[in-house]
């Protein structure tokens, strides 16, 4: 696994040679860990995305700008994937000025966040502005990284909220 590391960050690098400004900024990548399950034989089955991502060789892993992501570890490694989604979502819109990279490790999890924000940009637009946490995130750990959200200003809430504005997928 250290090795696939490895060959991972030099991706970025590489790719800043022709695309510079890559390692300023910070990254919305939607990562997700899926819930383990055990085989009739009784030996935990997860994918490798998900072992990686719960190894500390992930959470760990030294300062690189490149990998500089706008959502919190807790958030990453929560099970369920809606409140995942929604601990994510928020903290890209709020650092959206930061943001340089977009994308997930599949094209699939990209495509689940782009709806997501589609059928939930009012409420996510309204917890923002109103600095509260939505009532479906039941997750300590999610609860608690996001309080750290709450201190932001009124003029970062009210930008949010007028960008946030989706029409019919073309906004």
């Amino acid at each position: 696994m250290e090795r696939r590391q490895l060959l991972y960050t030099l991706l970025l690098p590489v790719m800043h040679l022709y695309v510079p400004g890559l390692n300023k900024g910070k990254a919305l990548y939607f990562l997700f860990v899926k819930a383990e399950t055990k085989t009739q034989g009784g030996l935990l089955a997860r994918p490798v995305l998900t072992s990686y991502y719960n190894s500390d060789l992930f959470k760990y892993r030294p300062y690189e700008p490149y990998n500089v992501y706008t959502s919190p570890i807790e958030a990453i490694l929560c099970s369920d994937s809606c409140q995942s989604m929604y601990t994510q979502m928020p903290c890209g819109l709020l650092m959206r000025e930061e943001v340089l990279r977009l994308g997930a490790i599949f094209a699939s999890a990209l495509l689940l966040a782009i709806r997501f924000l589609q059928f939930n940009w009012k409420q996510l637009s309204d917890d923002i502005s109103s600095g509260m946490l939505n009532p479906k995130i039941t997750d300590p750990s999610l609860i608690e990284c996001m309080s750290k959200f709450s201190n932001l200003t009124q003029n970062l809430l009210n930008s949010s909220s007028e960008n946030v504005k989706v029409k019919n997928g073309r906004g």
